[in-house]
């Protein structure tokens, strides 16, 4: 269905046309999964998106530092408070500096109207579960009625009753990613610490009774079963639960390393050994390095984090890392503020940055030629303040009330990405 689209030929060939050089518009995407990419974009297409798309493009083959046009891959973070502790999860190992909570509701929908004509697809997840975010399925609805793809990764282990997983269904998801990474709860909590393996599995069973009852295709549910050295030998239980579950894809993914991280001795404890076929020639490598000439990211995507906070992507998850807010600062304001424009600029020859960025931590940006050609750059972030042990919202009303705890901690990063002050206390929601 999806290669008979005309609008599927014309994204495929577009990509065609910039892949060579800048690693494609799709290329980074999980294995398995640009496809299912391509699908969303032509399922909310239109005309002024794809110019958009196209202008970005052509500056990125270029390298302009001021970009005329907008990002067209988002990830909007309404929550990143997570129960589980997944030892490589930044999350899960408690070295992010931001303070934690859910969004506003209000900031959502301000954000989703400045990106709705430029936006191909949303993805509602970062370094948090979604479904901690009581109101997901309203920030969901909202996001579709604008004619935005949605897309949520959950460990899907918050227990879902009839209601919550029909309210899912309803608020228009286009995919559900479910992170499940075992079959039997001992293989399966040795990576999702705290998680429980039977709880999931009667979530995606409810998931798929309900979307037989309303007569949706949506979401498309996806399996993502991490290929890891305790449960390399459940990869054909895996498929066969797959196909009672009623799941629409099983993928197989690779590890992916915490940002920043060379120890061999813990690749050994968590790379498979008897399936070759999901390791990397390095384990370290990065997706998103491309081709050693630059980052596309500072062109092409953008993260907001739930505290407003706007960055090129994903990798830079502490506060000091933000490009900008956009409690003060619109989308256009930021996009090409003198921190992009440096981002951007990283990459060309004889540029010395001012003002320090978020990006001069990144490994991708450490491991590109320019980065080796331009050698340190001795330059500190400002400290910021963060609530760091306050009590965090999740009735997606933004707001921190006042437990008792002690106060805030100033919080500096160092420069490899890391922060001096303590880590973020996380705090299951109830």
């Amino acid at each position: 269905m999806v290669r008979k689209n005309p609008f599927f030929r014309i994204l495929g060939a577009v990509v065609f046309f910039f892949e060579g050089r800048n690693g494609g518009v799709i290329k980074s995407v999980a294995d398995g999964r640009r496809e299912q990419r391509f699908w969303l974009a032509t399922q909310y297409f239109s005309w002024r998106k794809f110019w958009n798309l196209i202008r970005v493009e052509v500056q990125v083959r270029f390298g302009r530092r001021l970009v005329w046009g907008s990002p067209y891959e988002w990830e909007i973070d309404t929550t990143n408070i997570c129960q589980l502790k997944c030892p490589l999860c930044h999350t899960g190992k408690g070295t992010i500096h931001r303070d934690q909570g859910v969004m506003d509701f209000g900031l959502f929908t301000s954000v989703v109207d400045q990106i709705k004509h430029s936006c191909m697809w949303l993805t509602l997840y970062s370094w948090g579960e979604p479904f901690l975010n009581l109101r997901i399925h309203e920030y969901i609805e909202y996001a579709h009625k604008q004619k935005i793809a949605t897309i949520i990764s959950s460990n899907l282990n918050k227990p879902l009753t009839p209601e919550m997983a029909e309210q899912v269904i309803r608020s228009g998801l286009d995919v559900l990613i479910v992170s499940l990474d075992g079959v039997t709860q001992d293989v399966y909590e040795i990576y999702r610490v705290t998680g429980h393996l039977d709880r999931v599995l009667d979530n995606l069973r409810l998931l798929d009774q309900k979307k037989r009852e309303l007569g949706s295709s949506t979401p498309h549910i996806e399996w993502q079963f991490i290929v890891m050295r305790q449960n390399e030998h459940q990869l054909d239980e895996a498929r066969a639960l797959a196909d009672e579950l009623g799941v629409n894809a099983l993928v197989f993914k690779k590890v992916d390393f915490p940002h920043g991280e060379d120890d061999l001795d813990l690749a050994e404890k968590w790379l498979p050994r008897q399936h070759p076929e999901y390791l990397r020639e390095d384990p370290f490598f990065k997706p998103y390095a491309e081709d050693g000439r630059l980052c596309w990211r500072p062109w092409r995507s953008a993260v907001v984090n739930w505290d407003g906070g706007f960055a090129p992507c994903c990798y830079l998850t502490d506060k000091t890392q933000d490009f900008g807010d956009l409690n003060q600062s619109s989308v256009k304001e930021i996009w090409n503020n003198d921190k992009y424009k440096a981002a951007r600029a990283l990459y060309q020859k004889n540029f010395v940055p001012g003002e320090w960025i978020g990006c001069l931590d990144c490994s991708v940006y450490q491991g590109s030629k320019a980065a080796r050609r331009r050698g340190p750059v001795d330059l500190q972030p400002e400290p910021v303040v963060l609530q760091i042990n306050g009590a965090k919202s999740v009735n997606g009303d933004g707001a921190r009330p006042e437990n008792g705890l002690s106060g805030p901690e100033v919080v500096t990063v160092s420069q490899n990405g890391r922060g001096e002050g303590p880590a973020a206390k996380t705090e299951e929601p109830v």
